[in-house]
């Protein structure tokens, strides 16, 4: 009997063990789960910041890649009307842009409107609602506007280049290039061209006597009064100091003689007003004419230099054609 209960009482403290062993580790699993449950649902959280960074980047990338194209696409233009038709292209596929218009001194109602500068049109008006696409467009304006300073220095630039500074004519280095490409043109097409080497007679008395600011408006208005003596299709240039060339295209010796003549009137008959004081003077003139003088580029030039210097010899105020 004794051994029956003794029995009975291990069995039924194993059972007890047992049973505590197995709450214990059912107590160790659900907190396992709930700290498993915890991490998937943290997991879960980040899963979503990193989706939504993602796309947050995908945007921001997209804008990019959207900024640089339209970068790449329109930079190249040098004319503002063909840049403002490129930039309208493109605003045209960002996606939510229903349309861009240029405007003047109106702007249009419900439409993002934005000021422009060195534009024929003060207004560019886009419409949209997309909220990604209003976000976005301060910096495609602003795209826009640095492109047409770009285009407005360019210009600047080029006219700086090929222009005296003085006077607005064409500089040496320029003329010197254009004479040369009439003068193969005239050449291959057996065309007639003349040159006029001008200069002003007593330059260096003028300055020394009322300075060179007053040189200066001597040089500005003789080169007017040659400029309007000449045709639109002539070209003229400062060829150095008080010494003035011109190219007259598709013209012969009577005709190249007679626009001497006529620059040469019209200088003595203007009045220059240069600050107090009013005065007048006269050029000399060689022409020379292609093919009857040269047949090369240099030896023109030398045969209209030569030929004004025979002007001034001769007493100034002539034309002279050898």
């Amino acid at each position: 009997m004794f051994f029956l209960i003794a029995g009975f009482i291990l069995f039924a403290g194993f059972l007890f063990n047992e049973f505590f062993l197995l709450k214990r580790f059912r107590r160790k699993e659900a907190n396992r789960e709930h700290s498993l449950a915890e991490d998937v649902r943290i997991l879960e959280k980040r899963g979503e910041d990193i989706n939504n960074e993602v796309k947050k980047w995908e945007n921001i990338l997209s804008e990019r890649f959207s900024f640089y194209d339209i970068t790449r696409k329109i930079t190249p233009y040098l004319d503002k009307e063909e840049l403002a038709r490129a930039f309208i292209g493109e605003m045209k596929y960002l996606n939510g842009v229903e349309s861009v218009e240029f405007y003047g001194s109106s702007r249009r109602k419900g439409w993002l409107t934005f000021k422009l500068k060195s534009f024929e049109q003060d207004y560019i008006c886009i419409k949209t609602t997309s909220h990604e696409v209003i976000e976005c467009l301060p910096y495609f304006i602003k795209l826009f506007i640095l492109c047409l300073e770009r285009i407005d220095l360019y210009r600047k630039l080029q006219e700086l280049s090929i222009h005296d500074s003085l006077t607005g004519i064409y500089n040496r280095r320029y003329f010197m290039q254009r004479f040369a490409e009439e003068f193969q043109r005239a050449k291959q097409f057996n065309l007639n061209l003349a040159f006029l080497m001008i200069d002003i007679d007593n330059f260096k008395k003028i300055n020394d006597t009322y300075g060179h600011l007053v040189g200066d408006v001597v040089l500005r208005e003789v080169a007017v009064v040659i400029k309007e003596s000449t045709r639109e299709i002539d070209f003229l240039a400062r060829f150095g100091g008080e010494e003035f060339s011109a190219v007259l295209l598709e013209t012969g010796k009577d005709e190249a003689v007679g626009a001497g003549k006529r620059i040469n009137e019209r200088v003595i008959q203007k009045k220059i007003h240069a600050f107090d004081e009013i005065l007048s003077v006269s050029v000399s003139i060689g022409v020379a004419c292609f093919p009857q003088n040269a047949l090369y580029p240099d030896v023109l030039l030398e045969v209209a230099d030569k030929a004004m210097y025979q002007a001034k010899l001769s007493g100034r105020n002539r034309v002279c054609f050898f």
